[in-house]
């Protein structure tokens, strides 16, 4: 049994091995000596092969692959974004792209962790890591520390007012905003802010906060819909018509805004208008429920960096 999955498994790479760009005798002996558990001979053959063949994606690749067993991410990521210069959308080079990023941001961040165990920064991290593990009372009290190495972090502050904000807790969350905004005006503050105090039915200040987030992003659908959904709460059905019509024209499967925008027409005597919109919304809920198409919440994930490697506690 053991030599016949032996047997299998040789034809399997060597077949590999002989498809790869015109089943050349430098890669494929590379191949298998990867495959055979030798990286440093793979290296020092595909090496020897793109020093003629300098742009082959499956060369390059190979040579990536080589140096990651060698546990050298560093060497193996340049190899990749000359990989990515060559071919941006090859599916081998993207995944292994993603695989030493991951890798070197661990390395990163654990290096952080040995340089500045108590700075901000760290507690970011482990507030980011525990977040993602559905803890957010560990969370909040890293984010507190966070804060309280460094009032003024911009990330921190949004994030963990984010946070809050999920929690339902607008109290927290608004000062957590407000404390952004004066660090920085950013859309995700002024955004966050608005749907805060639209929730603690503070429209009006709510609408300013909306307007403010359009001119970071004039092309948020998002914001656009909590405008119209303020405006209309203070009875300004034209205005509020006026922004959800913007809503639906930069995201047109975005059903909240189209039964929000019929309720506006509804309330100019719009009723063909408003006839239109509801049955769109009906229609796009019913693909919704067919699983045609993704639905589309008012409330976007934040735009901040990367998902940060959780880290064991």
């Amino acid at each position: 049994m053991m030599a016949g999955s032996c047997s299998v498994l040789c034809s399997v790479v060597l077949a590999i091995a002989l498809s790869m760009n015109g089943a050349d005798t430098g890669l494929s002996d590379a191949f298998k000596a990867l495959y055979a558990g030798d990286p440093d001979l793979a290296l020092r053959l595909s090496s020897e092969y793109l020093k003629g063949h300098s742009t082959d994606i499956n060369g390059l690749v190979l040579a990536a692959r080589a140096q990651i067993a060698r546990d050298d991410y560093e060497a193996a990521y340049d190899i990749l974004r000359k990989a990515l210069a060559v071919d941006a959308r090859n599916p081998d080079v993207l995944y292994f792209l993603g695989i030493v990023s991951g890798q070197l941001a661990t390395r990163a961040f654990d290096r952080l962790g040995e340089l500045a165990p108590d700075g901000a920064r760290v507690h970011q991290l482990l507030a980011q890591s525990l977040k993602l593990q559905d803890k957010p009372v560990e969370a909040v009290a890293e984010y507190e520390l966070a804060l309280k190495a460094n009032p003024n972090s911009l990330d921190a502050l949004l994030e963990f007012a984010e946070l809050r904000r999920e929690e339902s807790n607008c109290d927290e969350a608004s000062a957590l905003y407000e404390r952004a905004e004066r660090v920085k005006p950013t859309y995700e503050g002024a955004f966050g802010l608005g749907v805060c105090l639209a929730r603690q039915f503070d429209h009006a200040r709510a609408v300013e906060q909306f307007r403010q987030a359009l001119k970071h992003d004039s092309q948020s659908a998002p914001a656009y819909f909590e405008l119209g959904s303020s405006l209309l709460r203070l009875r300004d059905a034209a205005a509020a018509a006026g922004a959800l019509e913007h809503a639906v024209r930069i995201e047109p499967r975005m059903r909240q805004a189209y039964y929000v925008l019929g309720r506006a027409y509804q309330a100019m005597g719009l009723a063909s208008r408003a006839q239109q919109a509801f049955a769109r919304a009906d229609a796009l809920a019913r693909a919704e429920r067919e699983g045609d198409i993704k639905v589309l919440g008012a409330h976007p994930a934040p735009r901040r960096g990367p998902v940060p490697p959780k880290i064991p506690q």
